[in-house]
């Protein structure tokens, strides 16, 4: 007889069976109790050992891939490996306008500068922050004593970070020793870093070294340093070796880290800005103006693990350098992550129309994300690009297109199954369809389909017996009231082919020529007409037509809206109504004004 043990079981209670299986395969043990016997013991013993061990190795060896790992320092480490260094806390930016009047000053200045790091406070729900210059600024006399801030690149729109300078100061004692500095503070954003080498302590001369992570070319005289997240929470500092990554500081010289310990998400939406202290001029104080044109938006902790894990691949994949369309994707989102919440990359022979040579970004923000903010960030993506595209392609933004979904569900609902009512039942129907769409829509990419919708409908209640739904897809646009216009509407799936039963285009009430109306398509055809709702008349015979995913409408007159809505809502009947997959720049998006449910109950007597 073969005296193996069976070792695919790692749970105690079957180790200690298998154990016991073994020694009754031995003669001495045969017809022997275990259980009634002092060998029990030891036997839970060895059991536990074994149990323990067997943990041990499985959590081990789940910490040593990066798809597997659990603890984050687990994490930093493998992505350390393969080149990928994870976000820091980031710090909330805002952007203002700075002014200064001195109308009526005599011997007045005709340039006045502010060094960077001027300080702003404000609040956020009764909590306070301070925000400041990142950069130095200066303004020139308009000849009328009004003086307007404008950056080093012109620009008068000033960014300001939140966020408290830190200085920390290290001595280097062996050059040759490759030291690492640790900075204790898990509150750094590492985006606004700033290293600066001095060769004596008492030196006033110093370099200023760059980020690795934003060289172009790397020599053995390149002037770099590596800042990254450490196991501990913290972050470490440290250099080149002297050779493939550029020189080190000597043996002697000072090093000095200066950063902002920021709050994260904590100072988002502040709008309102106070200057500290007023500017001196002419050795008289001024009070400075400001004007806020986007508020305090990009605040986030520390990049989360499920991130890391995702994003650490790709990071890899694209070496920091734009060939592919999923590398600009992947870059940019990389460096512009707390103001994006998805972003969509396609090539130019992709397009709707093509155009070779070219790669299209969609750029979905965070809702708290204004427009001037958002071409601030269109405008450092176009930097990027330049600085890290290999061949040369051209870029270009394209706005994401919403195609949003309606549904009209019914379902069949027994009493006689459940002790709920029948409001408690519709409400959990109601919320399950709302939860299906919050977890399925709203970024590129995510599909509609209505057979997993209807199963967790059906999952809701034993007492729902069986469910059924009709899809709908929606446009909207924004008419310019009482002028005659033309609309081009693409959604992200072809619609139906009209018939004689049901208009396959509808749109909500609007008011023209003092009538409630709605624009929809005449039966079995596909042209478009305007139809009054009140004397049940076609005012408008031709307004357009529809063909596959397009509709274009000509010639629309809309004087006024019907309801709180500043949009004209089109829905339609879609071709294929179980299934919606979007491409290049469509988002699915989920129409809660425009979904209802309803009960069908069952006839008496029936239980199945």
């Amino acid at each position: 007889m073969a005296t193996t043990i069976k070792s695919t079981s790692l749970d105690f209670d079957a180790i200690k069976n298998n154990l016991k299986t073994f020694l009754a395969q031995k003669d001495e043990f045969a017809d022997y109790n275990f259980e009634a016997s002092g060998l029990s013991n030891i036997l839970d013993v060895l059991a536990y050992n074994t149990h323990y061990n067997g943990l041990t190795a499985n959590f081990a060896l789940n910490e040593s891939f990066l798809g597997t790992a659990q603890l984050r320092s687990s994490l930093i480490s493998l992505a350390e490996g393969i080149g990928y260094i994870p976000d820091s806390m980031t710090s909330s930016q805002a952007i203002v306008k700075l002014s200064l009047n001195l109308a009526g000053v005599t011997d007045r200045t005709s340039t006045i500068q502010i060094q960077s790091g001027y300080k702003f406070n404000t609040t956020v729900d009764d909590k306070e922050f301070v925000f400041q210059t990142s950069e130095d600024i200066s303004a020139e006399d308009n000849g009328q004593g009004l003086y307007e801030f404008q950056d080093a690149s012109g620009s008068k729109n000033i960014k300001i970070l939140e966020g408290t300078e830190r200085v920390k100061t290290f001595l280097v004692h062996r050059a040759e020793d490759n030291a690492v500095y640790i900075i204790p503070d898990n509150t750094m954003d590492m985006d606004t870093a700033i290293v600066r080498v001095y060769q004596t302590p008492s030196s006033s001369v110093f370099s200023t070294y760059t980020n690795i992570l934003k060289a172009n070319t790397i020599s053995a005289n390149s002037t770099l340093y590596i800042l990254k997240e450490s196991p501990n929470g913290f972050f470490e500092l440290s250099f080149g070796n002297g050779s493939t990554l550029g020189t080190a500081p000597t043996t002697g010289s000072k090093v000095t880290l200066n950063y902002l310990a920021v709050s994260g998400t904590e100072s988002n939406t502040a709008k309102v800005f106070e200057p500290q202290s007023n500017v001196s001029v002419g050795g008289s104080s001024y009070e400075v103006t400001v004007s806020t044109i986007a508020k305090a938006v990009g605040g986030s902790a520390k990049e989360s693990i499920e991130s890391i894990r995702q994003t650490a691949p790709f990071q890899y994949a694209s070496q920091n350098r734009m060939v592919t369309a999923a590398d600009y994707k992947t870059l940019v989102l990389r460096n512009f992550s707390t103001l994006i919440k998805d972003i969509q990359s396609f090539g130019g022979e992709d397009a709707l129309e093509p155009q070779f040579g070219t790669v299209f970004l969609s750029v979905l923000f965070n809702a708290d994300v204004d427009a001037v903010t958002e071409q601030v960030t269109k405008d450092s993506i176009i930097e990027l690009a330049k600085q890290l595209s290999v061949a040369s392609f051209g870029l270009k933004f394209t706005d994401p297109v919403k195609t949003f979904v309606e549904c009209r569900t019914f379902f069949q609902f027994n009493p006689n199954l459940t002790t709920l009512s029948r409001n408690t039942i519709q409400d959990t129907v109601n919320n399950t369809i709302r939860t299906y769409f919050d977890e399925n829509t709203g970024k590129f990419g995510q599909s509609y389909r209505r057979s997993n919708l209807l199963s967790l409908i059906d999952d809701v209640s034993s007492a729902i017996l069986s469910s059924r739904s009709e899809t709908f897809v929606q446009r909207r646009f924004s008419p310019t009231l009482t002028a005659i216009r033309d609309y081009t509407l693409r959604y992200a799936t072809a619609l139906a082919v009209p018939d004689d039963v049901d208009h396959t285009i509808t749109s909500n009430q609007f008011v023209l020529q003092n009538k409630n109306c709605i624009l929809r398509n005449k039966l079995n055809t596909n042209k478009l007409e305007v139809f009054n709702t009140e004397d049940t008349e076609v005012l408008v015979d031709n307004v357009g037509s529809y063909d596959g995913d397009t509709v274009s409408i000509v010639g629309l007159q809309i004087d006024n809206f019907v309801g709180s809505d500043t949009f004209i809502k089109l829905s339609a009947k879609p071709a294929n109504e179980s299934a919606i997959t979007p491409f290049r720049q469509d988002i699915l998006e989920f129409d809660q004004s425009n979904t209802f449910s309803r009960i069908v109950d069952v006839a008496p007597g029936v239980t199945n």
